[in-house]
């Protein structure tokens, strides 16, 4: 019932309100063989703060994305794909990284690098350039100038000097009896270069064309007797090496310090005979060229000597 002053009371039905928790409820289950219970009636509304539903967002549109900065489009979600295709790659690119690629050789660079390693060309070129440099370096050595400035005169202890006649020297009367009594023409050349003093004279019996004999002396002056041995050594081996029609001739005449020489002996035409020869400082070479001489390779070697003799003999006096 209600109160007085007809407003309904607290905690009743008519207040809004459900039963007060702690206390029984009124309404109770139906009994058997009872009628059912009254339906509970509905709750009353919640204040109105608690239904205010949440603004409404707006369909996405599909419009074209606004710019991004170059960071976000690089990592921006794409698919799996992508990276096949190679976008992603290329947004990498943009960030200043490239994938390093794996260098792989070609199977003719491989074949080129294993011949490399394995063919001994190279080492045995190394080897004969450093053979020669060293023997480039020690005639360089033994051939130095080891004066100042040069004077033209030869050191005072030297056997031979400078002889500025060289066909001075010569005396070529043992070739009287092969010339037929045919004087001979003369040249001359004297001149100091850098391994030393070289002279050369050439007597020429005849006509150049139609020589009936031809005389030749060409000796060089060193600084040392080292030096001139060093030169002869070179020169008896180029001797040594001739090919036919020279023949070596041994033992070799016997004179000067060492020497060697070569023969080409003939019964009709010309004969021919070289003989190399190193006497203390002088390196000297005679060639010597008969025409029907009749003279064997004894013959050839007996007459050279004498004229080469006969030459070193007037350059020492005369030095």
């Amino acid at each position: 019932m209600p109160a007085a002053g007809g407003r309904p009371q607290a905690g009743g039905p008519q207040g809004g309100h459900g039963p007060v928790r702690g206390q029984p409820s009124p309404y109770r289950s139906p009994q058997p063989g009872g009628h059912p219970a009254p339906q509970q009636p509905p709750s009353p509304p919640r204040p109105a703060q608690q239904y205010q539903q949440p603004p409404q967002q707006p369909a996405p549109v599909d419009e074209a994305r606004s710019p991004e900065p170059f960071e976000e489009a690089a990592f921006a979600d794409e698919t799996s794909g992508s990276w096949a295709g190679g976008e992603g790659t290329t947004a990498i690119g943009k960030l200043g990284y490239v994938p390093k690629e794996t260098r792989r050789r070609s199977d003719f660079q491989k074949v080129r690098s294993r011949a490399r390693k394995s063919s001994p060309i190279p080492k045995i070129i190394a080897v004969v350039v450093a053979l020669g440099l060293v023997g480039g370096a020690g005639w360089w050595w033994l051939n130095r100038d080891e004066g100042g400035e040069e004077t033209g005169e030869a050191a005072p202890n030297l056997a031979y000097g400078y002889s500025e006649e060289p066909c001075s020297l010569v005396d070529a009367a043992p070739l009287q009896d092969f010339v037929g009594g045919v004087e001979p023409e003369s040249a001359a050349a004297a001149e100091e270069k850098s391994r030393g003093w070289e002279q050369s004279c050439v007597l020429t019996y005849g006509a150049s064309d139609s020589a009936v004999a031809l005389l030749e002396f060409e000796g060089i002056a060193f600084e040392s007797d080292a030096k001139a041995s060093v030169n002869f050594e070179l020169g008896a081996r180029e001797v040594s090496e001739m090919a036919d029609p020279w023949t070596p001739v041994e033992p070799a005449p016997e004179i000067g310090d060492q020497s060697a020489a070569v023969a080409r002996a003939v019964e009709q035409g010309t004969s021919n005979y070289q003989l190399h020869l190193q006497d203390d400082n002088v390196y000297l070479i005679v060639r010597l060229s008969v025409v029907d001489s009749g003279l064997d390779q004894q013959g050839l070697t007996d007459l050279t000597s004498e004229l080469a003799g006969s030459y070193l003999a007037a350059w020492k006096d005369a030095s």
